[in-house]
């Protein structure tokens, strides 16, 4: 299945959390992970943004808008291409029937509120639990763990073209592979202020709530088309983790 949309306000913060915090994606894919200061580091990624016209390649209509909040992690794949494990995806609630049907997406309902003046833009999503925060241009400052100058670090969490996602109770195996084509832009250093964190504490309960007022980065890019080709492929059932299982919310 192929589908077309537009991404637009596509907002990415990102965290630097100890490997061990983060749940175990399914085999054969890894954690992409970096060592600093003598341990191994993951990395979590908040991806707010706007779907623009989303629809079938092969239709014209009908076409849906709507915003979305997505929570994952970077990965490698056995051959080491640059993935993502999609955790969730926050929809409106009336997205959720057509996109766990159509897509066997990891979604959830919640409420939306984004309000924007100039580059300025301020993000309110009810889940159960509440994320809120503000977003306003910053600087493109280095951080720790380094990863390169500012275009390889936003490189680095946005160019990663193939993501893998499973549906809700779905033990059997199979998981969805989606493969993304968009155009290469530039990352808006973006400086983050957090209002409520409580929907990212009660997603990866073992990351230390204090960090997620501390991002190692975010930033914003332009509107883009987006081709997206999502397919099933079958791969050993989610390993069993106790603490480290990231919870409903």
């Amino acid at each position: 299945m192929i589908l077309e949309t537009s991404l637009a306000d596509a907002l990415f913060v990102n965290w630097a959390v100890p490997a061990e915090a983060l749940p175990s994606p399914p085999e054969p894919l890894t954690l992409d992970t970096a060592l600093h200061d003598g341990r191994q580091v993951g990395f979590v990624t908040l991806v707010l943004f706007r779907q623009c016209g989303l629809r079938l390649a092969a239709l014209p209509w009908p076409s849906l808008t709507f915003a979305q909040c997505n929570l994952r992690v970077p990965v490698r794949d056995p051959e080491g291409a640059a993935g993502v494990w999609l955790l969730r995806e926050l929809v409106p609630a009336w997205v959720v029937p057509l996109a766990r049907t159509i897509g066997r997406q990891p979604v959830s309902a919640a409420v939306f509120d984004r309000r924007s003046d100039g580059r300025d833009q301020r993000w309110t999503v009810h889940a159960g639990r509440v994320l809120s925060l503000a977003a306003r241009p910053g600087a493109a400052t280095g951080v720790d763990p380094r990863l390169g100058d500012w275009p390889t670090t936003v490189g680095f969490f946005r160019d990663r073209p193939r993501a893998w996602v499973r549906a809700p109770r779905d033990p059997d195996g199979v998981v969805r592979r989606i493969e993304t084509a968009h155009p290469a832009l530039e990352g808006v250093p973006m400086t983050i202020e957090f209002g409520a964190v409580d929907w990212l504490a009660s997603r990866l309960p073992t990351v230390d709530e204090a960090a997620w007022a501390r991002p190692h980065s975010a930033f914003q890019v332009a509107p883009a088309r987006l081709t997206l080709e999502v397919g099933r492929v079958r791969v050993p059932a989610v390993r069993a983790h106790d603490a480290r299982a990231a919870v409903a919310g």
